[in-house]
């Protein structure tokens, strides 16, 4: 009798076996769960990426692909869609892919809530070597689109989230910048104080193509120091003038001190050149007042 309780309990247990190996693999879909997903850009990247086009260099968004694995190499597909400007897609010779081979994916990373450091991000390139020969006379504004991958389990974010599929990039020609601008202070008004009026001219040397001389144009009184230079890069500018001296003197007053990455670089409501400096940072150093300073071509 005990022998044929457990010949009965050993078929028992064979079947049961038999039972959740068919049903757990193919049956069951668990290996196209395990490969659908999808795919986005990072997060906490900045809402703009701004570039100068004579600083050269490469612009290099990371796309997280959030899928547990992939069994074969996965095509991720963008666009450059141009917003202002010169259209990208003629100046960049990017191929509008990327692939990320076999297994490589960011399934063990921060946005996945493992805490893990990601083991594999797929890399959009942009190159600003292909923008030599080009003569830009005005700022580049374009989106880096997601729009999807080779697999059809794998989308470009996910529907009914807010997972990021969009980069904005302005690159600017140090050159167009060049030109007659009118200060204006938002924060304090000295021209209410000294009846100041103030304009500074911005010229380019093409043998310093990252560096801006900013004068005072003639009939105005003075607002930067002598010899006050901009220099930009990576996508913000540092003041300087001949004042050993915190920051930049400005209207002959104090010395303007701000993160060198504290500047915006825009347009007004009219269309003309706008450049913000020290708007979250900008202080007059001695006499410890927020301020900041905006520049508008005339």
């Amino acid at each position: 009798m005990k022998n044929i309780i457990k010949s009965i309990s050993l078929l028992f247990v064979l079947a049961l076996t038999v039972s959740c190996d068919s049903n757990s693999s193919d049956d069951l879909g668990y290996a196209a769960q395990e490969e659908s997903g999808w795919v986005q850009l990072m997060q906490d990247s900045p809402s703009e990426i701004s570039r100068f086009a004579e600083e050269g260099g490469v612009i290099e968004l990371d796309v997280n692909i959030q899928v547990p694995t992939t069994s074969s190499d996965l095509t991720i597909n963008y666009a450059l869609q141009s917003v202002s400007g010169a259209d990208p897609s003629t100046l960049f010779s990017n191929s509008g892919s990327v692939i990320a081979p076999a297994g490589k994916t960011s399934y063990a990373g921060p946005d996945n809530g493992t805490g893990f450091e990601y083991s594999y991000l797929a890399m959009i390139s942009l190159d600003l070597a292909d923008l030599e020969g080009t003569t830009l006379t005005e700022p580049i504004v374009f989106d880096v689109v997601l729009t999807g991958t080779s697999s059809n389990q794998i989308k470009a974010g996910l529907e009914g989230e807010t997972f990021k599929v969009s980069q904005r990039i302005v690159i600017i020609p140090v050159a167009s910048l060049v030109g007659t601008y009118s200060v204006t202070e938002p924060q304090i008004s000295i021209a209410a104080i000294f009846g100041e009026s103030y304009q500074v001219e911005l010229a380019y040397d093409a043998s310093s193509p990252l560096v801006l001389s900013a004068t005072n144009s003639v009939g105005f009184d003075t607002y930067f120091y002598s010899n006050t230079t901009m220099t930009v890069g990576n996508g913000g500018a540092v003041l300087a003038d001949d004042a050993a001296d915190v920051g930049a003197i400005v209207a002959l007053l104090d010395a303007f001190a701000y993160d060198a990455t504290d500047v915006v670089f825009g347009n007004d409501l009219d269309g003309n050149t706008t450049i913000t400096l020290g708007t979250n940072s900008g202080v007059l150093f001695y006499n410890a007042i927020d301020y900041s300073i905006i520049l508008t071509k005339m």
